[in-house]
């Protein structure tokens, strides 16, 4: 059993149907305030993919024989994970030009977008993010903590979705404690990255 709750007769199948599905709109969803951000949306996704993943943790603490194992590797991801927040344009006053303003990090500690990709080559194909653009270019270390691997999870379900398929997708919470930030372009990350 994935979820076993004593009111609500819902079988692993349906669970992993309301998972792929609940996928299916999480990666289209913006986490930028200037992208029409709303941390309503987020706390709704955070509910069910962000209790899995540590409702999940502490069962491998406490109760580890609860654990469908094949279930929690359809979708386990433990390592390093990069995410790019984007600047955006600001309008002060009565002001012709914008001006340009860096996000603040956002520690919640709720699920956001992650890639496995340090290279970040799926985000740079599709024009998400630019090579040369500065940016505020986050590494997490997910330690003892678990993320959730969408790609992988939609291959062994058979629910790929082509057109995010290329961005090596991993959903984990914000927890400041496992995050560095880095303020630069990719260019100057990878090769960062590239000479460790």
């Amino acid at each position: 059993m994935i979820f076993n709750y004593n009111n609500m007769d819902i079988s692993d199948d349906d669970w992993k149907h309301i998972i792929i599905q609940y996928l299916r709109e999480w990666t289209g969803i913006p986490l930028n305030s200037a992208y029409c951000y709303d941390i309503e949306e987020l706390k709704f996704f955070d509910g069910l993919l962000g209790t899995l993943l540590k409702q999940t943790e502490s069962l491998m603490i406490e109760y580890p024989s609860l654990l469908d194992k094949d279930f929690v590797n359809s979708w386990k991801y433990q390592g390093k994970l990069y995410r790019v927040m984007h600047s955006y344009y600001v309008f002060d006053g009565n002001s012709v030009e914008p001006r340009i303003v860096m996000p603040e990090v956002n520690y919640h500690r709720m699920i956001t977008h992650w890639t496995s990709d340090y290279n970040f080559k799926g985000l740079l194909a599709s024009a998400k993010i630019y090579d040369d653009d500065n940016y505020i270019i986050l590494e997490a270390d997910t330690g003892d903590h678990l993320a959730f691997d969408v790609n992988k999870f939609r291959k062994i379900n058979s629910a790929q979705e082509p057109y995010t398929q290329v961005e090596d997708e991993v959903i984990f919470p914000m927890y400041e404690e496992c995050i560095k930030e880095y303020r630069m372009t990719i260019k100057e990350f990878v090769e960062m990255k590239n000479e460790r």
